[in-house]
């Protein structure tokens, strides 16, 4: 559907509006508009409305999709300061590839911080691999900790672990994968929609371990809308790099105020396959299903689901560790329940939503070709969470309540843990500037069981039950003039230390490592500031930001010492299969990780070049050396074609320096520069959409190694490889 808007007055600076279903004649909430060849855009609210600043001099296209809907573009022709285009109707049509999630919460406004992320629609599409981490490691501040391919997990700004949030759809994924390197993701990327990183005051409305910022993760799950009929699509592939292939299909079926979604996907992965050869006991295979049905009316949503998904995966074997490796079976079972209302009782406030969610994980490590488990961990985690939102504020609390399990050779406690939070999020607008504050409250009780469990590094004595009350801040400032945005952070962030943080005893088979608690730690305080700045004229555009992250108790897992010498203090004997393992004991200490990211880019008529840079430095200030597994710093060039007869290819070259800058017992690792051949083409099919993308990676065959591989020392990354994925929806 195309329509042309003309309007002649004066230049304009912003553009506002109502979005409306043309079927039903009520407003539509988070339809994505933006500013066709321009990085400008928002999404409608509650009502309907939108409002776009700092618009193009010159006459422009601003284009409406959501999911269900036609897209739907208007020419505008104008010379206005203010241009009100009125209503826009929208028609009900097939889904469309190109949906476009400008943020988790677009309903709190325009205002995102500059540093944010969105990935959706052929930007996420042409990025995705197997693993999250894989997905977004071409991001700029973005890196990868793994050991192996199944294991990958993003590191931000050089924090992993517990120091930046994983969820899905606002809710923690559930997973044990931010407790030691051998756990992986429970997340198979061929079902995400989009993924968004968060920042600044926003972020605490996730969680109070927020210093690097949130992962979000949309899935095909329950949609936001009912459609007029029934749709099926989906995505398959394969790749030569480690001779996988996957299939992720999806079905919706509407009936009265009813829709059914089902989905089911599969995942078989091979060896990696480097320069030097296979990098053994590294396959893995994923299966998964979701069942889901949704009640629609015209005020809310209710809907109730449930998500099964099993990863049997290798870790592959080290001299210091297993020399065969260890495998690794994984399931994870989630159930949601979910119920969106719109309100009008609370002023202010203009959507209530509900969230229950009972997530059942576990998983068992064994030794290659062994048939009993060594450790058997576990956990189940419900949570309950009410919030209320309008255009400017929220306010909410979460309840959840977490039972820790573990056994065979591995003698943390079995554990239960509540926790209750308390958080709100308030945007004014002053002549000057825009201010967004936030705050979060909680309370974590840390009860281990003492009766039956034995520790052997950890006096008995101190497994007791531990209670925590803190809170996080967060303040945001926002101004724009002429061409140029600023955004600002202010954080004051803390953080209750871990089960395993406090009362680990035992082996991480995979990680070839025995974990040693500490009992006696306290809460975790992050200082964070970040400012960032960004300028955009006609066709260029650039953004510099800067941020400093201090903490006076970082909590650090490190080896106690290195070597092997027989009867040390510092390896654990009769573990491992070498019957030794080194041991790593948690402490706290003083930090301060700071860094840069710089990212321009211009338009020309026919491509779109831009460059980008990141580089992180992270300090011991304690001992007085750096910290361990920081980054090296990276630079990053692109050239993406315009479309050319439904052709969009990306050129990429990065370059990562080497990273001589080491921590205690830390190795060097080389630079590397990698070039990278990436796309989509756009089929005619006739009913319906059809897609094929490739990705062509490490071109040259470039033999390079990752520093935050917990396994470089025993192969390089993955070579040469050629992946292919067919996109459809009917």
């Amino acid at each position: 559907m195309l329509s042309v808007l003309s309007i002649v007055h004066a230049q304009n600076r912003k553009i506002s509006g109502f979005v409306f279903s043309g079927q039903t004649n009520s407003s539509l909430e988070n339809v994505n508009i933006f500013i066709k060849g321009e990085d400008i855009g928002t999404s409608s609210k509650s009502d309907g409305s939108f409002s776009l600043e700092n618009i193009p001099f010159d006459d422009f296209e601003l284009s409406f999709s959501i999911i269900g809907y036609e897209d739907t573009s208007v020419f505008v022709v104008t010379k206005d300061i203010q241009i009100s285009i009125g209503r826009i109707y929208l028609k009900l049509s097939v889904l469309n590839f190109e949906e476009i999630h400008v943020d988790a919460h677009p309903e709190l406004g325009n205002i995102q911080s500059l540093s944010n992320i969105s990935l959706s629609g052929s930007a996420i599409q042409e990025k995705m691999k197997g693993t999250l981490a894989a997905s977004l490691q071409n991001e700029t501040g973005i890196a990868i900790t793994s050991m192996g391919q199944a294991t990958a997990r993003p590191i931000l700004r050089g924090y992993g672990g517990d120091r930046f949030l994983l969820t899905d759809g606002g809710l923690e994924l559930g997973d044990l994968s931010q407790t030691s390197g051998d756990h992986a993701v429970s997340m198979d990327m061929s079902s995400a929609q989009s993924v968004n990183i968060i920042r600044g005051a926003k972020a605490l409305l996730f969680g109070s371990n927020t210093i690097a910022g949130v992962i979000d993760i949309k899935k095909n799950s329950l949609p936001e809308l009912q459609f007029s009929r029934s749709h099926f699509h989906g995505v398959l592939g394969a790749s030569n790099g480690d001779n996988s292939s996957f299939v992720n299909a999806v079905y919706h079926y509407p009936f009265k105020n009813n829709q059914i979604t089902a989905s089911a996907l599969s995942r078989n992965t091979g060896e990696q396959i480097t320069p030097k050869g296979a990098l053994k006991n590294t396959s893995s295979i994923n299966n998964g299903f979701f069942a889901g049905i949704a009640n629609y009316s015209n005020n809310g949503r209710t809907g109730i689901s449930i998500e099964s998904l099993t990863m049997d995966y290798g870790i592959p074997g080290s001299p210091e560790g297993h020399i065969n490796g260890v495998d690794i079976e994984m399931e994870k079972i989630t159930q949601k329940f979910e119920h969106h209302r719109d309100i009008t009782f609370f002023p202010n406030f203009k959507t209530f939503d509900l969230e229950q969610r009972f997530v059942k994980y576990e998983h068992q490590e064994y030794e290659t070709k062994k048939t009993f488990a060594a450790v058997d961990l576990g956990q189940q985690i419900f949570s309950l969470q009410g919030k209320f939102t309008g255009e400017d504020r929220v306010v909410g609390s979460l309840l959840q309540y977490r039972k820790f399990i573990a056994g065979g050779f591995y003698w943390t406690p079995n554990t239960d843990e509540i926790n209750l939070s308390l958080f709100g999020f308030r945007e004014k607008e002053f002549n000057f500037a825009t201010f967004q504050a936030s705050t979060r409250v909680e309370f974590l009780t840390v009860k281990p069981e003492t009766s039956t469990q034995s520790s052997v590094n950890i006096n008995q004595e101190d497994i007791k039950e531990r209670n925590f009350y803190y809170g996080s801040y967060a303040l945001s400032i926002f101004k724009n003039w002429q061409s140029w945005k600023m955004s600002s952070s202010l954080m004051l962030l803390q953080r209750a230390p871990g089960i395993e943080d406090m009362f680990s005893d035992g082996p991480h088979l995979g990680s070839y490592s025995y974990e040693i608690g500490e009992p006696s730690l306290g809460l975790e305080l992050t200082q964070g500031a970040e400012i960032s700045l960004s300028y955009e004229k006609n066709r260029f555009a650039s953004t510099l930001t800067t941020y400093s992250n201090y903490s006076p108790n970082f909590h650090l897992s490190s080896k106690i010492g290195d070597g092997y010498v027989p009867g040390s203090d510092w390896i654990e004997w009769g573990s491992g299969a070498s019957g030794w393992l080194y041991k790593y004991k948690m402490r706290g200490l003083k930090s301060r990780i700071y860094g840069i990211e710089f990212d321009v880019n211009y338009k020309t008529d026919f491509a779109t070049i831009s460059a980008d840079y990141s580089a992180i430095i992270g300090n011991n200030i304690s001992e007085e050396i750096p910290l361990p597994y920081i980054p090296p710093a990276k630079t990053r060039i692109r050239i993406a074609m315009g479309k050319m007869k439904n052709f969009s290819p990306t050129l990429q070259v990065t370059k990562a320096s080497s990273q001589n800058r080491l921590g205690e017992f830390e190795q060097p690792t080389d630079g590397f520069t990698l070039v990278d051949l990436f796309g989509s083409y756009d089929l005619k099919l006739g009913n319906g959409s059809h897609k094929i993308i490739f990705q062509f990676d490490n071109i040259l065959d470039e033999v390079h190694y990752n520093h935050l591989s917990k396994i470089k020392l025993i192969m390089p990354e993955m070579g040469r490889s050629i992946s292919i994925q067919y996109r459809f929806l009917f």
